[in-house]
């Protein structure tokens, strides 16, 4: 019985050991390097990506994460519904943004180039001020502090896209003012 209880012992110093002992030695840049991820950050200037809505506020203005991956609509295993976010890199860490048809935009990416788009005029309005609404709601998916975020992602360097324009508009109330109606 001795014995045992040494044995039990001995393994939960090793095991103790073994986990103190495990070193990060690599960055978020390393790891995407290895796995062949791409982020804003790995973009150049006048590139466009398809993004998810992920932003983040400071300074009472919004931001998207320089960790953001664009998404792959080509080889999605779902139907990309509502709208998505296109994102065209500019100069100084700055994004142009505009809503675009989820659907046409997927089918544009699997290689039909011109697709028509799946959202009447209306819907698409009704989707984009759905979207917005989502910055101010909280839960799953909602709008963090930019600080918020880095403090549950602290592996990840923090690097903020200023966005310049949202549908041509540089605020909310501008947004939601060229949505309105239909």
């Amino acid at each position: 019985m001795i014995r045992l209880a040494a044995a039990i012992l001995a393994f939960g110093m090793l095991s103790d050991d073994a986990i103190a002992e495990m070193l990060i030695d690599v960055d978020a840049d390393m790891t995407r390097k290895v796995v062949q991820e791409t982020t804003l950050e790995d973009l150049s200037i006048n590139d466009s990506a398809i993004i998810y809505s992920n932003f983040c506020v400071k300074d009472n203005r919004l931001y998207i994460l320089g960790w953001t991956t664009p998404t792959n609509l080509a080889t999605a295993s779902y139907s990309a519904t509502g709208v998505t976010l296109k994102a065209v890199v500019l100069p100084g860490k700055r994004l142009k943004i505009t809503y675009v048809d989820a659907a046409q935009a997927q089918a544009v990416a699997k290689g039909n180039t011109s697709a028509p788009p799946v959202l009447s005029p209306a819907d698409y309005k009704r989707a984009v001020r759905e979207d917005v609404n989502r910055i101010f709601t909280g839960g799953l998916f909602s709008t963090e502090t930019c600080d918020d975020e880095q403090r549950r992602n602290p592996l990840q360097k923090l690097a903020l896209f200023d966005i310049e324009s949202i549908n041509g508009q540089t605020s909310i109330s501008g947004l939601l003012k060229s949505a309105e109606g239909q």
